[in-house]
């Protein structure tokens, strides 16, 4: 069964802006490059809900055992070294199973 794994960015005021939109179509692209990726979103909250959080991305993997080959993926880790450099404080991250 897929498994979901979801992340909360917290993208500081001061990052420069074609990063931020280059960060978000990579990840929104992530089908594209890495073969079991079902499908990645990733974009900015609309609300004031999230607190700190600025963006949000979703991703559904074809099944659990593929979280860590999907962490260690040359395009994920790419994409991850540029989130670094925009990150204003942690990001929070959960992974579940969809199928319970």
């Amino acid at each position: 069964m897929p498994l979901i794994h979801i992340v909360l960015f917290p993208i500081k005021a001061d990052a420069p802006q074609d990063l931020v939109d280059q960060v978000v179509s990579e990840l929104n692209q992530l089908k594209t490059h890495i073969p079991f990726v079902i499908s990645s979103r990733c974009g900015k909250t609309v609300t004031q809900r999230g607190k700190q959080y600025t963006h949000a991305l979703v991703v559904e993997l074809e099944k659990p055992e593929q979280l860590s080959l999907y962490r260690d993926h040359p395009v994920h880790q790419a994409v991850l070294q540029k989130i670094k450099l925009i990150l204003g404080e942690e990001s929070l991250a959960m992974d579940f199973d969809s199928a319970h």
